[in-house]
């Protein structure tokens, strides 16, 4: 109980320093932000957007409660990415923007908002196929994590108690945003960094997730019981 309410400390006080910054309003601003994104193309010339695609609100309900998951991309570039990872490569390969990180971050805190309730379920999507192949893929990365985990936080942050941070991301604070990668990828300076597109981030937040299984996504900060 006081690891994790000491973990919500710091990353509250520590979205105020984020560099992917938010207006004030902090996410409800950003999931309005992801929504246009997410409906509107940046480029005049080429119109097709997220929702060019994914015109389903049913279908991408279930999206946020899926991540970490196997992304099928071209080889070799598939592998488990968490949500924010995924919208970073989609962002950029589609809207071909210089930065992506903002974008993602508003994406991926527009589709938390709409999966709002689902059942967190990683690697499945209800309704969609499952393909054991990916399945195996993520265990192999929630193994990695776990050992992550162990080596690096578990000295100061018992599993069990700090995992439901998780799902106080993207977090606000004093008008700012951040990503759980970008946190885990300052959070400990002295180590070897996690990078917020890495294999790494992926994987330790895979852990986290699969200890969460059938918690319900969330987008409210202070939601999350301990």
């Amino acid at each position: 109980m006081v690891r994790f309410i000491a973990l919500v400390v710091i990353v509250l006080a520590s979205a105020g320093g984020a560099s992917a910054g938010a207006p004030a309003g902090g996410l409800a601003e950003l999931v309005a932000e992801g929504e246009r994104w997410w409906k509107s193309s940046p480029d005049p010339r080429d119109p097709v957007a997220c929702a060019t695609c994914h015109y389903d609100p049913a279908e991408t309900r279930g999206w946020a409660a899926s991540f970490p998951k196997y992304r099928p991309l071209p080889p070799p570039e598939g592998r488990v990415m968490t949500l924010f990872q995924a919208n970073a490569e989609a962002v950029q390969r589609h809207y071909r923007l210089p930065d992506a990180e903002r974008p993602a971050l508003a994406i991926t805190a527009y589709l938390t908002s709409h999966g709002a309730g689902t059942p967190i379920s990683p690697g499945i999507v209800a309704g969609q196929a499952v393909f054991e192949s990916r399945l195996r893929a993520l265990a192999e990365s929630v193994a990695r994590g776990e050992r992550l985990y162990a080596r690096w936080c578990r000295s100061c942050h018992d599993a069990g108690a700090v995992t439901p941070a998780a799902l106080l991301f993207p977090a606000a604070g004093n008008g700012q945003v951040e990503s759980l990668e970008r946190f885990l990828g300052r959070h400990r300076p002295e180590l070897p960094r996690l990078g917020s597109d890495g294999q790494p981030s992926a994987d330790v937040i895979a852990f986290l997730m699969s200890r969460l299984a059938g918690r319900p996504v969330s987008v409210a900060p202070f939601s999350v019981a301990p």
